[in-house]
C-alpha cells in the first residue's frame, strides 16, 4: 500500500494561527516532507497546530520524530512575542486496514453470471398490476 502524505494548511491571518491538518498517512518515509512544510509555514510567524485527528494513518516512530522535531521548529516571534507549534493527537493511532484478498477469484462464464443474475431477479416485477374494482 502506498503511503501519501496529504495536508491542508490553513492561515487565519487575524488571530495569527496556521492550522496544518494531516488527512493522509504520516509515515517515517514522509515525516521530514511534513517538518520541511511546518518551517515554510514557521516562517508566517503565527502559531501552528498540527491536528493529526483525520490522519488516516499514522505510524508510532513518524510520530515520534515529529512530536521530537517540532520543537526545534520556531515560528519567528512578531508583535505578540513567543510564538509556538502544538501537536493534536487522535484520541487512538489511525492503523491502515489490511488488504483485502480475495482467496479462490475467479470470472464468471456468461451461464453462471446469468444463472446468478436469474436466481436473485424478483419474478413478482413480471406479475400484472391489478387494476382497483
Amino acid at each position: 500500500m502506498e503511503h501519501t502524505l496529504r495536508v491542508l494548511v490553513r492561515i487565519d491571518t487575524k488571530a495569527s494561527l496556521a492550522c496544518i491538518e494531516v488527512r493522509g498517512c504520516l509515515v517515517p518515509a514522509n515525516c521530514p516532507d511534513l517538518l520541511e512544510i511546518l518551517r515554510h509555514t514557521a516562517t508566517l510567524g503565527a502559531n501552528m497546530v498540527v491536528n493529526l485527528t483525520k490522519a488516516l494513518h499514522l505510524e508510532a516512530t513518524a510520530l515520534d520524530e515529529l512530536l521530537l522535531r517540532a520543537e526545534q521548529v520556531r515560528p519567528l516571534p512578531l508583535e505578540g512575542g513567543q510564538r509556538t507549534v502544538a501537536v493534536q493527537l487522535p484520541a487512538r493511532l489511525p492503523a491502515c486496514p489490511p488488504p483485502r484478498i480475495f482467496e479462490s477469484w475467479a470470472p464468471l462464464s456468461n451461464a453462471q453470471a446469468f444463472e446468478m443474475a436469474f436466481l436473485q431477479r424478483d419474478t413478482a416485477v413480471f406479475r400484472p398490476s391489478r387494476q382497483p374494482d
